[in-house]
């Protein structure tokens, strides 16, 4: 049974020097510390909600003896992940934390290796890949192979369903082959079972299936089989884990989070923290997102800004009200750039007069400055709404390159581990995408041990001349260090090497087999790798990242500009709205209306709030002028925000 030491004020001030000379001595943050019972915990933006999460293990580290026993930290983003075990690879005791029994991972990652994929492997069902690019590449080479959908007269559209096969719940799971039908999900518009385009669909998907090609909704799917159907799983489970945390608890949505509650729901202790008002990636399901019990832990404090950015903050806390608390003595510039069509292209020069107006200069080169939007991709609607991306504003800017555009290709992965590696991120996360790789050559290469990211290096270290060691100088020297996923010329040679290491004969140049599809140069966004020329801007001397509100969410940067574009989640009339000019009378005090009664200003509310609270002094909106009224300016004013007329090029006093 596990327990927690007894809370003293001494525990806690040496709790707080462990975990960063931080305070823990708050009703809230102490009532979170001392519990082992269910509860959720509702967090403020910039609480310290992470480093809370650590000073909890921090303290169970101390009294935790169980080798059998774990606690279970599940986020949903890789990013939280790495945070978490961050923190804790930085605590003498807690360390232990990030090994077996214990487990911190995501959501996905939970799903796939403690009941999906161990279910599949004993009913004998074949596993390669587990993503959703590879799958829908694998299933667009496939669907031709079927009579009833090469006649398909909307191809476009059948693609799209194709792509996007996913296992029904409904599905009979048993012991043996993969059957040569398999039941999937119906989507809008889609040709049912009764139908020869439907029963193809099904084929289809067994194939798949059957070669080993799965999507991560797949996973969920047979987890959610196998929990109504093996209770047994659940006892195992919660044996497993008494303690389980789900961090950033909003972003688990739909299945995920009902999966979740089904297994840890009761007989363990299941804590979720987050910020129901930063909810950004929703279900579509009415209600299926995290709602926090009335009796919620309160974390009302924020670290990261002061009390005039907190005002606006709380206003926006729309999904659920709360009182944000601002740090003291810290004082914010806030300002509106008020422009028209013609004056759009002084917004971002704006932005920079206000920095170079707010700091000194010259600015640090750790000052981090970011432009976003609501919707930051370039657009086709010619019609509507304007401005209705961040391209409006930038006309320049592109999204950062896709980086699973093809990733079924030796290149694109190991691109993608180059990326990581140069962004000095988790090295397991570099291996598992080399692995595959290498894995992927040996079994189309005719490897007979059913090569995986798992065993790939054990097997290779077991032949005589240690391919292993060889292929692994190779890949750091040239792919994560090097550039020869990014240079046509350099790729060749580099293939031959891998080809000697390895002992395959090389195909055919004019060959189209799948040893040759996999190991062919990806030339896409070559010219971009990362995206990074069009994501970022030099204006009046200041460098602006751009991006979407998505891209900044749980960063702290220094100075924001949020532009107006378009929110739109459909047709219907509460489904599409400007993000500023419904979401400015609410954050100025000036008026007030039930967002949660529009869908579109739900969604507008939440992005300007998510996006709002990530600066820590200096905060931006740049808004159309006709569309605020003149009581918001008035009330902005009288608020202190610096208000700017960029159609006439003045500030209003």
């Amino acid at each position: 049974m596990i327990q927690l030491p007894e809370l003293t004020n001494d525990l806690l001030r040496e709790l707080g020097h462990e975990v960063g000379q931080c305070d823990f001595t708050g009703d809230s943050q102490k009532r979170f510390l001392a519990t082992l019972q269910s509860c959720d915990v509702q967090a403020a933006p910039g609480n310290g909600k992470t480093t809370l999460l650590v000073a909890k293990l921090a303290l169970l580290s101390r009294t935790w003896t169980s080798r059998t026993q774990g606690a279970c930290v599940i986020s949903h983003t890789n990013a939280a992940r790495h945070e978490v075990e961050k923190r804790l690879s930085d605590h003498p005791r807690a360390a232990a934390f990030l090994s077996y029994p214990h487990f911190i991972g995501t959501v996905t990652t939970f799903i796939d290796h403690f009941i999906a994929l161990p279910f599949l492997r004993g009913i004998g069902w074949p596993i390669r890949r587990v993503d959703d690019d590879v799958f829908a590449s694998v299933a667009a080479a496939r669907m031709q192979s079927k009579q009833a959908l090469r006649a398909y007269q909307q191809q476009h559209r059948l693609r799209g369903w194709v792509e996007r096969l996913q296992i029904s719940t409904d599905q009979q799971l048993v012991h043996g082959p993969v059957p040569n039908r398999l039941l999937i999900m119906p989507r809008p518009g889609q040709p049912g079972a009764a139908t020869a385009t439907g029963q193809a669909l099904q084929e289809l998907k067994a194939d798949i299936c059957r070669e080993g090609y799965y999507r991560f909704a797949d996973m969920t799917a047979i987890a959610q089989r196998v929990v109504a159907n093996c209770p047994y799983v659940i006892e195992r489970l919660r044996a497993r884990f008494p303690l389980v945390i789900l961090d950033e608890a909003q972003d688990t949505q739909g299945e995920q989070l009902a999966l979740l509650m089904a297994v840890f729901g009761d007989g363990v202790g299941f804590q979720r923290l987050g910020d129901q008002n930063q909810t950004l990636y929703e279900s579509d399901d009415e209600g299926a997102g995290w709602q926090p019990a009335a009796d919620a832990i309160p974390l009302d404090e924020t670290r990261r800004f002061g009390p005039e950015i907190a005002t606006v903050a709380s206003r926006l806390t729309v999904r659920r009200g709360q009182a944000i608390v601002g740090r003291p003595n810290s004082p914010s510039r806030r300002c509106l750039l008020l422009f028209d069509r013609p004056s759009i292209v002084r917004v971002l020069p704006g932005f920079a007069d206000e920095i170079r107006g707010h700091y000194p200069q010259p600015l640090p080169t750790s000052h981090e400055t970011w432009v976003v939007a609501s919707r930051h991709k370039a657009h086709r609607q010619p019609h509507g709404n304007w401005p209705k991306s961040l391209t409006d504003y930038q006309p320049e800017y592109r999204a950062a390159a896709d980086r699973g555009r093809r990733p079924n290709c030796l290149c694109s992965l190991l691109r993608q581990a180059a990326l990581k590696h140069s962004a000095h991120e988790n090295p397991r996360d570099i291996m598992d995408l080399v692995g595959q790789g290498v894995a992927e050559v040996l079994r189309l290469t005719g490897h007979g041990y059913r090569p995986n990211v798992g065993n790939v290096w054990r097997l290779l270290s077991a032949e005589g001349k240690r391919p292993d060691l060889a292929v692994r100088s190779l890949i750091h020297r040239d792919a994560l260090n090097g550039v020869a996923t990014w240079d046509q010329a350099l790729w060749q040679p580099f293939i031959f090497e891998l080809a000697a290491c390895l002992g395959f004969a090389l195909p055919a140049q004019d060959a189209e087999n799948d040893l040759a599809k996999f190991l062919s140069f990806n030339d896409d966004n070559v010219v971009q790798q990362a995206g990074g020329a069009r994501t970022a801007a030099v204006l009046g001397g200041v460098r602006m990242n751009l991006g979407s509100i998505h891209s900044v969410k749980g960063r702290t940067v220094d100075s924001i500009l949020i532009v107006e574009t378009e929110v739109y989640k459909g047709n219907a009339n509460n489904q599409k709205a400007m993000d500023l000019a419904a979401v400015l009378p609410q954050a100025f005090g000036a008026g007030q209306i039930d967002m949660a009664a529009n869908e579109a200003h739900l969604s507008a509310a939440t992005n300007i709030f998510v996006g709002a609270t990530r600066a820590r002094s200096l905060l931006c909106f740049g808004v159309r002028k006709e569309a605020v009224a003149e009581a918001v300016i008035q009330r902005a004013l009288d608020e202190g925000w610096i208000v700017r007329d960029l159609t006439r090029n003045d500030a209003l006093a």
